[in-house]
């Protein structure tokens, strides 16, 4: 279980997100739409790598524990379905619709 949080940690990892400039900042409908998505798109990044992180934590405190009393214990730690973070294409070409 810990290679899998850890594997699935470098991938998150690896992900570029997008950085909010100044150019992004300006412009219409479609540039906004396109900064919430980025937003929401690092935010879901983040909230995935502290949750991996906290699991990884727990996993060697029952480690460190573990070697103290010696005494073995089940870990109560699941892991839910890894869903890598898409970043959604806005479309902002006039005359689409």
């Amino acid at each position: 279980m810990e290679t899998e949080i850890k594997r699935r940690l470098k991938i998150l990892n690896e992900i570029k997100t997008p950085v909010t400039t100044a150019r992004l900042l300006r412009g219409g409908m479609q540039k906004r739409l396109h900064r919430q998505e980025a937003i929401r798109y690092g935010q879901n990044i983040r909230s995935q790598k502290t949750k991996l992180q906290n699991k990884l934590s727990l996993i060697e405190q029952q480690k460190q524990s573990e070697e103290n009393v010696n005494v073995f214990q089940t870990s109560n730690i699941e892991l839910e379905e890894f869903n890598e973070p898409v970043f959604r294409r806005i479309r902002n070409r006039r005359g689409f619709f």
